[in-house]
């Protein structure tokens, strides 16, 4: 699939000379493209892709009913060096807790993963590549000369407090040479729905003030490490949620190393700090204040 669609895609990356990657998606019954996003990184701040059938995703999949309106959120880390080379990029993959998941090349279901480099997945009737970008030299005219340069994936478990979460300090995992890539399985949102809070563990609490409701969420430090989803339907962690300005999966919290993010996930009004236009990501400094929708405010408060 890879090889015979190559053209379709191949022109578009080819000409961008920055660090970061393109997500194409391959229908799995036709072998044809489905679509392409690219997200280009940044120095100073994460980026985020969200891939469903909802209109207001990135990488946006309509032909296939299986797939939810919010499947998967691509996290973008800051690049760290814009040297000549093959380009160096991070970036995490999670499933929205969804029924189906996600899975690798060889059919192994995934909650979430950590790569520096090219991935392979599978998601709901489509294969995803995940293909880093910054050199034109990686894509060739021939499409099979460009899967022949590949790197071997390397594929690893998540080992940093196995019982507990992902950790946020995430080991660093840039390449050694061009010759591998380097997936790491991590846990998801889904592996802390039941307890967002181990013994000892309370990182903060996420307040939230809807027209007629108030709730104050406990969360824990290996959950904010996994992630935690705000909306109205019953797979987040916001179960009270009462205004239908929100949408069913509104926004991913994740601390991704030092840095605390709500990411929006393609939600139908939005997430602004007030008075602001909305924007996909979120860097929560100190009490940062956000707007779900029109009328529903989400702050969070630091307690450890």
């Amino acid at each position: 699939m890879f090889v015979g669609t190559y053209a379709s895609f191949a022109a578009t990356c080819r000409e961008i000379r920055e660090p970061g990657v393109a997500l194409v998606a391959i229908d799995e019954r036709t072998c044809g493209v489905a679509g392409l996003a690219v997200l280009r990184a940044r120095a100073d701040r994460h980026l985020a892709a969200i891939v469903g059938r909802h209109d207001a995703c990135d990488l946006f999949l309509s032909a296939n009913d299986t797939l939810p309106l919010r499947q998967l959120a691509v996290i973008l880390d800051p690049v760290t060096s814009w040297r000549p080379g093959p380009p160096e990029v991070n970036y995490r993959i999670l499933d929205l807790r969804t029924e189906t998941g996600f899975a690798d090349e060889h059919g192994r279901p995934l909650r979430g993963l950590r790569c520096d480099g090219s991935a392979v997945l599978r998601c709901a009737g489509h294969a995803l590549y995940v293909l880093p970008l910054g050199d034109p030299t990686d894509w060739p005219e021939s499409g099979a000369d460009a899967w022949a340069f590949q790197p071997e994936r390397v594929y690893f478990d998540e080992l940093t407090h196995p019982a507990l979460g992902t950790s946020t300090r995430v080991p660093n995992l840039r390449r050694a040479d061009a010759a591998r890539t380097h997936v790491t399985a991590i846990r998801g949102p889904r592996e802390t729905s039941a307890n967002l809070v181990a013994d000892g563990d309370l990182a903060g609490t996420l307040e939230l003030a809807g027209p007629s409701s108030r709730e104050t969420i406990p969360v824990g430090h290996a959950a904010l490490g996994d992630g935690v989803l705000v909306g109205r339907y019953s797979r987040c962690d916001s179960a009270r949620v009462d205004d239908h300005l929100v949408s069913r999966v509104h926004a991913l919290l994740i601390q991704i190393d030092e840095q605390l993010l709500v990411i929006d996930t393609a939600s139908s009004n939005g997430t602004a700090r007030p008075g602001e236009e909305p924007e996909r990501v979120h860097a929560i400094d100190g009490e940062t204040e956000l707007q779900l929708g029109a009328t529903t405010r989400a702050s969070w408060r630091w307690v450890s």
